[in-house]
C-alpha cells in the first residue's frame, strides 16, 4: 500500500500564524510515521484497500483559465444571492462581499487563508482539535499537512444569518488533490445554514481529501449540507467532527452521487444537556462505484438525542459499505438515540453491507439501531405501470420517493430544493441509459 508525494507539503504565504505553520510540519512528520490501513482492522471492514494506493497524485495546481461563471451558472445551487466562496484546486476565485453590518456584529465568513491572518487566536482554540476514531487517521494528517484553503464560518452569540451559506469546490486536473478544510462555530443562541458543494470540471481521476469541524454552542442550531458530485473517477475521502454542546441541535446531511469510490466517516458529539444531532445521507451509487460509510454516535452527557438516516439506493455493480455506533458513556442518562440504515437494490448484482451497533453504559435510556435492504417491490411497480407509466419512469419514482424523507428532514425549503434538482438530475440520467 502506498501514496507518494514528491515532495513535502508546499510552503504557504508569509503572515500564517506560526502555531499553524508548526502544525502542518508536524502533521506532515505524523502521515509519514503513520502505517496504512491494514485489511485485517474492523474500521476498514469489507473496505476495498486497493482504492488508496496513490501512486502519482500530487497537489492540485492553478489553472488561469479556469471559467467559474460558466460552473456556478450550470450548477444545482440556491442562485438566490446568498453569501459564496468559490474554490478551484485549492485556490479562492470568488468571495461575494458580506453585508458590513453582519460584520460589524462579528460574523465571520473567510476562505481559510484569510482568516487565519485575522482571526488566528480564535481559529487556534479549535482547529482540528478531534482525533480520529474510525480509521483515518493517515488522511486526517494528509489534511493537516497540505492542506492550502478552505473557510472559516463563526456567527457570534444571539446572531441567526437568515440565508444559507454557499461554498463551491471544485477540482481539475488529472492525479491532481485538494485538501479542504472547513470550521463552522455557532456561537451562543445563534442560528446558521451551510451548503458545501464539491464537483469536478473533468472527466480525470483526482483525489479530494476534507476534513469538517462543526461546532455548535449552547442553545444554537448549525445546518450543514455538503453535496458530492464529483467524477465518476475520483475518489473522496471526508471525516466530519460534530461538537454539539447544551441544548444546540445540529442537522449534518451528506448527498452522494459521484467518485469511483468515497470513504465518509461521520462522529458526532452530544457534549452537553439537551444536546441534538441528526446525521443524515442520501447516496445513489451506480456502475462500478463504492460509497464506504462510518459514523459513530457519542453521547457523553444525559438527557441527549441522536437520530441518524442513511437511505442507499444501488444500481449496476455498485457497492455500500455501513457500519454505524451509537456509545452511550456512564452517567449519559435519558439518552434517546436512533440509528437506521435503508438499502433499495435496483439490481440483483449490487451488495450492500450494514453493521449497526450499540455500546450502552448507562440506565434509563432509548436506543435502537436496525438496517434493511430490500429490493424495489414489484407490487408498487406494477401499481404505477397499470396507470400508463413506463417501467423505467415507475423505478424512477419509486426510488424518489425512497429517498426524499431523508431529505425532508432538512426542514429547510431552499436546500431541500437543491438536493431534490440534484437527485432528479441523477435519476433522469440513470434512466435515459
Amino acid at each position: 500500500m502506498s501514496l507518494s508525494f514528491s515532495d513535502s507539503p508546499n510552503p504557504l504565504s508569509s503572515g500564517l500564524p506560526e502555531w499553524y505553520l508548526k502544525s502542518r510540519k508536524s502533521a506532515w512528520d505524523n502521515f509519514l510515521d503513520t502505517p496504512f490501513p491494514k485489511r485485517k482492522d474492523e474500521n476498514w471492514r469489507f473496505a476495498n484497500l486497493k482504492k488508496i494506493a496513490y501512486e502519482n497524485i500530487k497537489d492540485a495546481e492553478n489553472i488561469n483559465e479556469f471559467d467559474y461563471n460558466k460552473y456556478v451558472s450550470e450548477s444545482v445551487s440556491l442562485k438566490e444571492g446568498n453569501y459564496q466562496l468559490i474554490f478551484n484546486n485549492d485556490s479562492l476565485l470568488s468571495q461575494s462581499p458580506v453585508d458590513g453590518n453582519l460584520t460589524d456584529q462579528g460574523f465571520i465568513f473567510k476562505p481559510l487563508s484569510q482568516a487565519l491572518i485575522d482571526h488566528g487566536d480564535l481559529i487556534e482554540s479549535h482547529f482540528m482539535k478531534e482525533e480520529p476514531r474510525l480509521g483515518s487517521q493517515k488522511f486526517y494528517k494528509l489534511n493537516q499537512a497540505r492542506q492550502k484553503e478552505g473557510y472559516f464560518i463563526y456567527v457570534p452569540e444571539g446572531l441567526a444569518i437568515s440565508e444559507p451559506l454557499e461554498v463551491f469546490n471544485w477540482i481539475s486536473g488529472e492525479d491532481s488533490a485538494i485538501f479542504p478544510y472547513s470550521l463552522i462555530i455557532s456561537g451562543k443562541g445563534s442560528e446558521v445554514s451551510v451548503a458545501d458543494y464539491f464537483g469536478s470540471s473533468d472527466d480525470q481521476m483526482g483525489l479530494v481529501c476534507g476534513v469538517s469541524d462543526l461546532i455548535a454552542e449552547e442553545d444554537s442550531k448549525l445546518t450543514y449540507v455538503r453535496t458530492q458530485n464529483l467524477s465518476e473517477n475520483a475518489h473522496s475521502i471526508q471525516l466530519s467532527n460534530v461538537m454539539s454542546y447544551e441544548n444546540s441541535k445540529v442537522k449534518n446531511f451528506s448527498l452522494n452521487l459521484g467518485c469511483e469510490w468515497l470513504r465518509h466517516e461521520s462522529v458526532s458529539r452530544l457534549l452537553g444537556d439537551g444536546a441534538n444531532s441528526e446525521m443524515i445521507s442520501v447516496s445513489v451509487p451506480e456502475s462500478s462505484q463504492e460509497f464506504d460509510m462510518r459514523t459513530l454516535q457519542l453521547h457523553e452527557k444525559p438527557s441527549t438525542s441522536s437520530d441518524l438516516l442513511y437511505k442507499n439506493a444501488l444500481y449496476d455493480e455498485s457497492k455500500t459499505t455501513f457500519s454505524g455506533m451509537i456509545k452511550v458513556y456512564e452517567g449519559a442518562h435519558q439518552t434517546d438515540a436512533y440509528q437506521t440504515c435503508r438499502n433499495l437494490l435496483m439490481s440483483d448484482k449490487c451488495e450492500a453491507n450494514s453493521m449497526p451497533g450499540l455500546e450502552i453504559n448507562a440506565d434509563q435510556v432509548k436506543c435502537s439501531h436496525g438496517s434493511t435492504s430490500n429490493p424495489v417491490a414489484e407490487n408498487g411497480l406494477f401499481y404505477l405501470m397499470s396507470r400508463g407509466i413506463e417501467e423505467p419512469v415507475s423505478r424512477q419514482l419509486v426510488t424518489f420517493g425512497f429517498v426524499k424523507d431523508a431529505v425532508d428532514r432538512l426542514e429547510n425549503i431552499q436546500l431541500e430544493e437543491v438536493i431534490l434538482k440534484k437527485l432528479e438530475r441523477r435519476f433522469n440520467r440513470i434512466g435515459l441509459r
